[in-house]
């Protein structure tokens, strides 16, 4: 990645901790002090850095699978940090449209990547100067030592491995992304992993290297994909992802079907890794353990605004409390959803049919003070409506478009009216709204226990 741009990057965080000792230098900080609740400012022109390096990141994963370029280590080639975004938006068919669809996405990972970032940093200066206290050190002695060390050239390094960590882990990611959504709607037949295998593999790589191999390669449809998903396996990971066309296949690739019974006594990915970024949203979305940050540095409040700003309100992948199951009573069906998420009964029960039927259903918890969405669909951002008259059809509808949901799915009663009375009205609303529709473009209308999808 660009040494000289994570190196800017840093010294820009870094400048929130000189600012945070600076308020110390003309008092004696008691220890109750210190442990007071600092909420840095954050630069604009930072986030806009981060996000360039991220979007590079990202389009150079979508040209790299166009001209069917890997790399055996997710090194990422030097990023042209300058105008990075522009260059590769130029090598990257994108409309205007799919563009603007990513950029508030890319805005906030930014965001929310700094301002973590800083905190960090924050919580690792304060806990050296409490425990200096502690033991008696001098404050003044103390705060000098630590500038020095930040001031310095070295000042990216003042935590081991940190930046290595942020940046390439972020960066590996939204690479990995950027392949997959070329290959959305045209999978590959087949998959290879790619292991760096030098003194620095971590021992959960090393658990895919056999016979010598430095690669593994299966079948797109292989259960290893659905289970444990595509790199980055941990921090730091350097396993890259090559896409097997049909030619390849038994000449120069030799894809192979191990057991997940023998993949699994050697392979585990760290908690929170791996998985499919498209379908997880871990790309750009709030990880579990960036939520559980936030919230730890009372900056929780600050990040949902921001995403909110940005147009995006499902915004963490789980809203820091986590995923479990709600069982459909009576049957053996459980609705994956968000730890705070309470959905209601006739939600599940059009979930479960959503399901039947080859979708995919996540449930997220309900904002009291703003309303988002009941869940996830497909990947989008959903509503759910029940609906007891005919009447409220469009009513409801345009609910759903001022909730910004892009899927709604719509459970009708069926008495007195037809379906094609129902398909007519929806197609209506989509044709002479009186109100632009901006973000609805499909409602999936449930009809006797079946599914019935109008586009717009």
């Amino acid at each position: 990645m660009d040494k000289a741009a994570v190196k800017r990057i840093s010294k820009s965080i870094f400048k929130t901790i000189f600012d945070w000792l600076d308020s110390f230098t003309h008092i004696k900080p008691s220890k109750e002090l210190l442990e007071q609740p600092f909420i840095p400012n954050i630069n604009p022109v930072l986030i806009e850095d981060i996000q360039t390096l991220f979007a590079t990141a990202l389009l150079m994963g979508m040209d790299h699978a166009t001209r069917k370029i890997n790399t055996a280590d997710t090194e990422i080639p030097p990023l042209p940090f300058e105008e990075a975004v522009s260059f590769m938006k130029g090598r990257v068919p994108m409309t205007k449209t799919e563009w603007n669809e990513l950029e508030p996405k890319l805005r906030f990972r930014a965001f929310t990547v700094a301002r973590l970032a800083q905190c960090d940093f924050i919580e690792t200066v304060r806990g050296r100067l409490i425990n200096a206290m502690e033991k008696g050190e001098g404050f003044t002695s103390t705060w000098n030592d630590i500038k020095a060390v930040t001031e310095a050239d070295s000042a990216f390094q003042f935590r081991p491995g940190y930046w290595e960590n942020v940046f390439r882990t972020n960066t590996q990611t939204a690479y990995t992304a950027g392949k997959l959504m070329q290959y959305r709607n045209n999978p590959p037949p087949a998959w290879n992993l790619l292991i760096v295998d030098d003194s620095r593999t971590s021992d959960i790589c090393r658990g895919l290297i056999h016979s010598g191999k430095q690669s593994l390669a299966m079948l797109s449809n292989h259960p290893f994909w659905e289970k444990f998903g595509f790199p980055p396996y941990h921090f730091q990971c350097r396993t890259g992802l090559q896409a097997v066309y049909s030619s390849q296949i038994g000449t120069d690739i030799q894809v192979e079907n191990p057991t997940m019974k023998s993949i699994g006594r050697h392979f585990k990915p760290m908690e929170g890794f791996g998985g499919n970024p498209l379908e997880k949203e871990s790309w750009w979305m709030m990880t579990e353990n960036m939520a559980k940050r936030a919230a730890q540095y009372n900056i929780f409040n600050d990040v949902e605004k921001f995403a909110k700003d940005n147009g995006l309100f499902n915004f963490s992948m789980n809203l820091v409390k986590g995923t479990d199951l709600v069982q459909l009573k009576g049957t053996n069906y459980a609705a994956i959803k968000a730890g705070k998420a309470d959905p209601k009964p006739h939600e599940v029960m059009a979930a479960k049919v959503l399901e039947d039927n080859n979708h995919t259903v996540y449930f997220t918890p309900e904002n009291k003070v703003f309303k988002n969405y009941d869940a996830i669909i497909d990947g989008r951002l959903g509503e759910f409506k029940n609906l007891e008259s005919f009447n409220k059809i469009k009513v409801r509808l345009n609910e759903a478009d001022t909730q910004r949901a892009s899927i709604v799915c719509m459970t009708l009663p069926t008495e007195n009216h037809t379906l094609k009375e129902a398909v007519s009205i929806i197609e209506d609303w989509f044709k002479t709204s009186q109100h632009p529709i901006k973000y609805v473009d499909t409602v999936h209308l449930i009809w006797n226990g079946r599914i019935k999808t109008i586009k717009k």
